[in-house]
């Protein structure tokens, strides 16, 4: 198996020192414990997705439902590692199946193959805590022990390079993509977040690792509403995806991306710049479009350096993996502006915030002049969520305007403060998108939510059920 941090570009200097005394040279599970790790790969592989689905939620509703909410030994959550727990986890009393003594670097690796197989989200390290997932919205500690702080530090230095928990400790976090290759015909890929945390009163870190999918999901799978495939490929403009952090903005916005290499028809030449890079499309078949992505900072200095060098590589589609800064919003904006179709996400939970949001990253001195321009190429808005779902996962909805001539000369005609309040009263009206309102209710009628889950959802959208 080969451990590959994509900020660095090169497998981990240790990728070749897997045949230690505790780990078998096997072919197909070199990185996993030799007492167990062939068990352990059994078990997942012999539980199909449903019956994992099944046993996590019927354990989570007994563990919940006998009101054993204090059941996580405080010395474990605060990380104690001699004192293992039993009985921590929904999943059982060893739910990581795979648990050494020592997490060493060759464990990590271990956890993570076990957590992407199993479908979870995320996987959280952090000094003196125990190591937890999340599984289709819930939080679940997998470890009986916490970590210590050497442990942790190998983590990211796994992550990372052999300089990354110094880098932590002088003040700066880091974002790379981590690819892991079990066997020749399995890629697992991750989006990892390091930062240094604060942990019983001295310096630690935490670790997030997101499970980044194989393939992205088509636009079919992520139950994309007519509206938004009639919208969301213009010629030219600005097509923004927003939500909540974890709600699939990104994952969406790599939906758009598959369908337009998919498309024979497409002859599209399309620049990425993301960071880092979550979706790859290597085994994408795209017979007229092309995808170069570049990963931030790795390839490219910034997003705004990156749209800039888009601008002399004559692109059709730039992706823009976050408009986070006013640099990258004035560039998005000129680019849009000189028939190129600019595709980003903003943190922004509703449309009228989106829009709050755009306005607030524009400079203070061209503010004016950038918002008409803004108007003048936006093209659509989705603000998406994910609620759960009635098979215990997930599902989106989904707030869109479409912005057509007619939308675009109504915002260019009104004062850009009073944008937020004319987008959510423009969504209500339902002729030109969809409300939070509507979604809910459909998903409902659907089957893919409760009557409860709807009536909570709704109730705190403001809308009447």
């Amino acid at each position: 198996m080969a451990g590959r941090s994509a900020e660095h570009g090169a497998p981990d200097r240790d990728a070749g020192a897997r045949h230690s005394a505790d780990y078998q040279p096997a072919a197909r599970s070199v990185c996993l414990p030799a007492s167990r790790s062939r068990a352990g790969f059994a078990r997942c592989r012999a539980m199909n997705e449903g019956e994992i689905v099944a046993g996590l939620l019927s354990a989570d509703e007994q563990l919940m439902s006998a009101g054993d909410k204090g059941a996580f030994d405080a010395s474990a959550e605060a990380g104690d590692p001699v004192a293992p727990v039993a009985a921590v986890s929904p999943l059982g009393s060893n739910a990581w199946p795979d648990e050494t003594p020592v997490f060493t670097r060759t464990s990590l690796d271990s956890l993570l193959i076990w957590a992407f197989r199993l479908g979870a989200s995320d996987i959280r390290i952090a000094t003196n805590r125990r190591v937890f997932i999340h599984f289709h919205g819930r939080l679940l500690p997998v470890t009986t022990r916490g970590l210590t702080d050497m442990e942790v530090e190998e983590a990211v230095n796994r992550l990372y390079s052999a300089d990354g928990a110094a880098r932590l400790k002088g003040g700066e976090d880091f974002d790379v993509s981590y690819e892991l290759m079990p066997d020749r015909r399995s890629r697992m890929r991750f989006r990892v977040n390091a930062t240094a945390i604060l942990s019983r009163g001295d310096d630690g870190a935490a670790i997030v690792a997101r499970t980044l999918p194989s393939i992205a999901p088509s636009l079919t799978d992520l139950k994309v509403e007519p509206a938004i495939l009639a919208a969301y490929r213009p010629r030219d403009g600005i097509v923004i995806v927003a939500g909540g952090t974890g709600n699939g903005k990104s994952t969406l916005l790599a939906g758009m991306t598959r369908s337009m290499l998919e498309d024979p028809n497409s002859h599209r030449a399309i620049l990425e710049f993301s960071s880092p890079i979550e979706f790859v499309f290597d085994d994408v078949p795209g017979s007229s479009a092309v995808l170069e992505p570049s990963e931030v900072p790795r390839h490219i200095p910034n997003f705004a350096a990156g749209i800039r060098n888009a601008m002399r590589r004559t692109p059709s589609v730039i992706i823009v993996g976050e408009c986070r800064d006013d640099e990258t919003i004035t560039a998005a904006v000129d680019a849009a502006i000189t028939q190129h179709a600019v595709y980003t996400t903003i943190h922004a939970s509703r449309l009228a915030d989106t829009l709050q949001r755009v306005i607030s990253l524009c400079p203070d001195g061209k503010r004016r002049a950038l918002t008409v321009s803004f108007a003048q190429s936006l093209r659509l808005i989705v603000n998406q969520r994910l609620v759960a779902s009635t098979d215990g996962r997930r599902t989106p909805i989904r707030e869109f305007l479409v912005f057509d001539d007619k939308l675009r000369r109504r915002f260019l005609d009104a004062d850009p403060e009073r944008w937020p309040a004319l987008a959510q009263d423009t969504v209500e009206e339902g002729i030109h998108g969809q409300s939070f309102g509507v979604a809910i209710k459909r998903a409902r009628d659907e089957g893919r939510i409760t009557a409860d889950e709807a009536h909570a959802r709704l109730k705190e959208l403001g809308y009447a059920d």
